[in-house]
């Protein structure tokens, strides 16, 4: 059987056994382990490594701990203070609700580095005050789900981690990275959101005259951020600073957040076990996923696989650019299917000797890479995002009302995109500069 038959066979396996509804990680590591076995069984030398030596990666203790301290601060009430400031500082504007609801999700995103405690949680906070003051559901639910798809991108993004392992990146540089693209994608969201509403003011009206507050009522609401303010600096100052390493960095937060619960009186034994529970969940799923993509990409590999991904990439028409395009789109495409960490698992290795052949920055690289896989967060049908927003909203909203809330917000992440494409260094200055 020729290599090339042998990687498209082993391709369709995998797509078919999880259109099959197969987890992930058995799809990963049964397809690797059906074709080792049938071609070259020598192969599964390489399961011991997979299962054992990958759990063992100092970087990943930042996962859990990453995750802890965002189900902590979910659960603080640290986000109704900061939607409420933001609500008292802007709600006068049209559209000024949705604006701010970006903004807190930015400021979430900062401390949490995974998508669903935003979402989830202004979801539940904002929309309902949304519909208080008469916003268009398309707006209301399209602020929610772009900002909260911003949990993948600003750091300390999970998902970075991941790829930052994979393709042997700086942790601390991708964080840095991933910082300009972040804040310009909830710069596009917000002025898009100011001039629809300016332009259509029933999409997002102001807060009526005499429910408007003093400037001393907003001097004092920023007061309640502070813990947004701390948690930042406790974990992305730090590694800048090169105080910390990640891993030290991620401890510091999750402490952080456990303190902030007792200082607002919130943590208790529940909230503790839920905490708990969803962070062990969570970071079992991950290693697991990882466990298995290690395990194919191996077997892949020793099939001589690889060599024909590379080959068929390589010649592909338009140069560098046209090899780069042609990745993003199928990341782009996997992502309408498959989980985000599984794509980071499965493709990060297939990509990295393309990159190297090619000379082009992994860094600048893995930016584009988390900045698409949010895109895939919002992009039917398969997309996170739009699953949690159902899970939360009210039974009049239906899939169609999400899948039309979002459509606007998935055109300003492909702009997003283009510019970091035709503009790198917008991914690349803040690492070079602060990094030396």
């Amino acid at each position: 059987m020729s290599v090339e038959l042998i990687t498209v066979l082993m391709f369709a396996s995998l797509f078919i056994s999880l259109f099959m509804g197969l987890p992930v990680a058995l799809g990963l590591g049964g397809t690797a382990v059906i074709f080792a076995l049938i071609l070259s069984p020598h192969t599964l030398l390489a399961a011991p490594s997979a299962f054992f030596y990958t759990p063992w990666q100092s970087i990943l203790v930042t996962v859990p701990l990453f995750l802890f301290m965002g189900n902590l601060i979910r659960f603080s009430g640290i986000a109704e203070a900061a939607y409420d400031s933001a609500y008292k500082l802007i709600g006068h504007l049209p559209g000024g609700l949705a604006m701010g609801t970006v903004k807190v999700c930015t400021l979430f995103a900062a401390i949490t580095g995974i998508t669903p405690p935003a979402t989830i949680t202004m979801g539940q906070i904002a929309y309902p005050s949304m519909m208080k003051y008469k916003y268009h559901k398309g707006i209301a639910i399209g602020a929610i789900g772009a900002g909260g798809a911003l949990g993948a991108l600003i750091p300390p993004s999970v998902p970075f981690i991941f790829y930052g392992l994979l393709a042997k990146e700086s942790i601390g540089a991708l964080f840095l990275g991933g910082v300009i693209p972040g804040l310009l994608l909830a710069t596009l969201y917000i002025t898009y959101i100011g001039i629809i509403c300016k332009i259509q003011p029933h999409m997002g009206p102001p807060i009526p005259p005499d429910e408007r507050f003093s400037v001393k009522e907003k001097v004092a609401s920023l007061v309640a951020i502070w813990p947004f303010i701390v948690l930042v600096f406790l974990v992305l100052g730090v590694i800048w600073m090169g105080v910390a390493t990640p891993p030290e960095a991620a401890a510091f937060g999750a402490g952080g957040a456990l303190l902030i619960n007792i200082l607002y009186r919130r943590l208790t034994w529940q909230i503790l076990k839920d905490s708990l529970d969803i962070t062990v969940k969570l970071s079992a799923m991950g290693l697991w996923i990882l466990i298995g993509a290690n395990l194919f990409v191996n077997v892949f590999s020793a099939l001589g696989c690889q060599a024909v991904v590379t080959s068929v990439v390589l010649g592909m028409p338009g140069g560098d650019i046209g090899v780069l395009l042609m990745m993003m789109l199928v990341i782009m495409i996997l992502g309408m299917v498959m989980d985000d960490w599984a794509i980071i698992m499965l493709v990060t290795p297939l990509y990295v000797p393309i990159l190297n052949e090619l000379g082009i920055s992994t860094l600048w690289f893995g930016v584009l890479f988390i900045v698409n896989i949010q895109i895939a967060y919002l992009t039917p049908p398969f997309g996170f995002v739009l699953f949690w927003i159902k899970s939360i909203m009210p039974k009049d909203v239906n899939m169609g009302d999400i899948y039309r809330s979002v459509f606007p917000f998935i055109i300003l992440q492909l702009i997003g995109l283009s510019l970091v494409i035709m503009f790198p260094q917008l991914a690349l200055w803040l690492p070079s500069t602060m990094m030396k």
